[in-house]
């Protein structure tokens, strides 16, 4: 029997049928009606509304899951996270377990599907470091999507370095060589930053790069070095080490022991996952320092539990020698790389040589707000639970022996005002790329050596270069507070010309600022 429905019946109907598709829509963060009277926003709109310089808080108004999902590849550095786990999944009774929350470790080794998982929502945190993630920062903001460091995982200390065959002893030595490393990589940055801050021109960097033999991870070059394949390569260790090993007269160049604070592991979360689940977060990395912390007071036993997980391939005796070659980050780490908003800290530090290397790639675009790249929020809000002074030793500093090599030799045109040592105005700029280079590069020790051309007396001109080296020392002292035990100066007047003096061009060569970097002897 057909049934009659009355309009009234209709407009009901179609309202329910509404509704249901509504709460659909809404459910599964396609469209956000109640964002249309100003309750909420669709999803990536959350995102962009997450403000790190506000208090911690969901915008549901608690957690809405208390899983998470961590991208990691096979290193060593997060192993804070997979002790706190128990494994690569929350095992009962582990740190995250006793906390309420369950954790999964993805491993997803290449760096390109790392991002993209995180974009897609495939996994909510993402372990990278801070030069990859100039890049990947920059092309997700152009894409929409928000994400934003929160904790620094450790320093790379010694575990990745530029190895060269006999006869290569500076970076100056590459020039026309043959170099493999993988690309896009920290390796990549590595290599980039060492030569940008030597003495070779950007013709010559260039043919180093358009030569060099292209690689998927830091394991194939040292491989390829040990076979006598390339002069050179940037490598990963145990494997770097015993490349160097295998191949006679061979040496590292520079490594993180020396560019200490150049390479930094650090986790990303998705703005869509923190807008949801702060208290989560927070937990989770809690869960991760209290990690770090066991590792610190029981090495041994963090040392067997890293060589029992399944699938991540590093055995109890291979992860102490790793251990070695890093220093995981604690809660005063994090302190001091993150820095306070809008100050010169080491997180910008990096990620602002990083992103000029990306710009010159062309694989980002513009300058962006590197500030609004960090969330703060979350180590802050840790404060009163872990102590803020620092556990890392002082950097000692001893002189290289006499007749010593520098790795690396920077010729810099700095100008000064006419007749005199006060450093030009335009000059700064020059002076400051030098302070953030002894920034990243924590254990060398610098000489400053001044040179003038011909022109005018001889002692003269030997005693204006001394003054005017000792000017760029004391303006680094003073602006970055370096160790006055680790610059050193010397003038040179016009005793070292690197040019003819007959020529304007000559001069103005010769009229220059040598920059001699050595590693640091005390170094460990």
């Amino acid at each position: 029997m057909a049934v009659k429905i009355e309009k009234g019946g209709w407009i009901t109907i179609f309202l329910v049928g509404a509704g249901l598709v509504g709460y659909a829509l809404e459910r599964y963060d396609i469209f956000s009606f109640s964002g249309l009277f100003g309750g909420g926003t669709k999803s990536t709109e959350v995102a962009q509304q997450v403000d790190p310089t506000y208090p911690l808080r969901s915008s549901s108004g608690k957690s809405d899951t208390n899983e998470v999902r961590v991208r990691v590849n096979i290193w060593v550095g997060c192993v804070g996270g997979l002790v706190a786990n128990g494994g690569l999944d929350t095992a009962a009774g582990s740190i995250y377990d006793k906390k309420g929350i369950k954790v999964s470790f993805k491993i997803i080794d290449d760096w390109t599907e790392g991002s993209t998982a995180l974009a897609t929502d495939n996994v909510d945190v993402m372990l990278t470091t801070a030069d990859v993630w100039a890049k990947d920062y920059g092309q997700f903001r152009d894409k929409g999507f928000n994400a934003r460091a929160v904790y620094l995982v450790d320093w790379s200390r010694g575990a990745d370095g530029v190895i060269g065959s006999q006869g290569i002893r500076s970076i100056e030595d590459l020039a026309g060589k043959t170099v493999a490393y993988a690309p896009y990589t920290p390796s990549h940055f590595l290599l980039y930053n060492g030569l940008k801050n030597s003495g070779l021109s950007t013709e010559q960097r260039t043919e180093i790069f358009n030569k060099a033999v292209h690689t998927k991870d830091g394991i194939e070059p040292a491989t390829l070095f040990a076979q006598q394949k390339v002069a050179a390569a940037v490598a990963w260790d145990p494997d770097m080490s015993d490349a160097v090993a295998k191949r006679p007269g061979s040496r590292k160049i520079y490594d993180t022991k020396v560019a200490n604070r150049l390479i930094a592991d650090i986790l990303v979360v998705s703005d869509r996952f923190a807008a949801k689940n702060p208290e989560t977060l927070s937990k989770f990395l809690e869960g991760w320092l209290e990690g770090v912390q066991f590792i610190n007071e029981q090495p041994s036993r963090a040392h067997t539990l890293i060589g029992t997980i399944k699938d991540f391939n590093i055995p109890a005796d291979l992860a102490k020698t790793m251990l070695d070659g890093v220093r995981l980050a604690d809660y005063a780490d994090n302190k001091s790389f993150f820095g306070a908003r809008g100050s010169d800290s080491d997180y910008q530090n990096v990620m602002k040589m990083a992103t000029e290397m990306y710009r010159e790639l062309r694989l980002i675009k513009g300058s962006p707000d590197l500030e609004a790249s960090v969330d703060r929020r979350y180590v802050d809000a840790m404060s009163d639970k872990f102590s803020s002074k620092s556990t890392e030793a002082p950097v000692d500093y001893k002189e290289p022996a006499k007749g010593a090599t520098p790795f690396a030799t920077q010729r810099r045109a700095i100008y000064f005002d006419t007749g005199s040592a006060t450093i030009s105005m335009d000059s700064r700029a020059v002076v400051n790329e030098i302070g953030n280079f002894m920034r990243a590069y924590e254990n060398t020790i610098v000489d400053i050596d001044g040179n003038t051309d011909s022109v005018g007396a001889r002692e003269m001109n030997l005693t204006l270069s001394r003054q005017r080296a000792e000017s760029v020392r004391k303006y680094l002292l003073q602006k970055y507070g370096f160790p006055p035990e680790r610059l050193r100066t010397s003038g040179n007047g016009p005793d070292k010309p690197v040019a003819s003096n007959d020529t304007p061009e000559g001069r103005d060569q010769n009229r220059r600022t040598d920059i001699k970097i050595y590693a640091n002897p005390a170094a460990k």
